[in-house]
C-alpha cells in the first residue's frame, strides 16, 4: 500500500501546535486535536475519503491560495 502524507496549510499546522501546546492542560483542545488526528488516520487510509466537492462551487480563494485541483 503506498503511503499518503497528509500536509497541513500553514494555517491549519500553527493551529495544530497550537492544540498539542494546549492537550496537556485542556480537555476541549484535547478533544478537538484527537479528533484531528482520528480523521488524518482516515485520510491516509483512503486519501479520498470524504464527500468530494464539485469542481465548480470551489472558492475561487482556494484555488489561487492552496493552488487545489479538487476538494473533499
Amino acid at each position: 500500500m503506498k503511503k499518503v502524507d497528509v500536509t497541513l496549510s500553514s494555517e491549519a499546522k500553527t493551529i495544530y501546535l497550537w492544540l498539542k501546546k494546549r492537550a496537556e492542560s485542556s480537555k476541549i483542545e484535547r478533544s478537538i486535536l484527537n479528533a484531528i488526528d482520528y480523521k488524518i488516520g482516515f485520510i491516509r487510509a483512503d486519501p479520498h475519503y470524504g464527500n468530494p466537492v464539485a469542481k465548480r462551487l470551489i472558492p475561487n480563494e482556494y484555488l489561487l491560495k492552496y493552488d487545489i485541483d479538487n476538494l473533499f
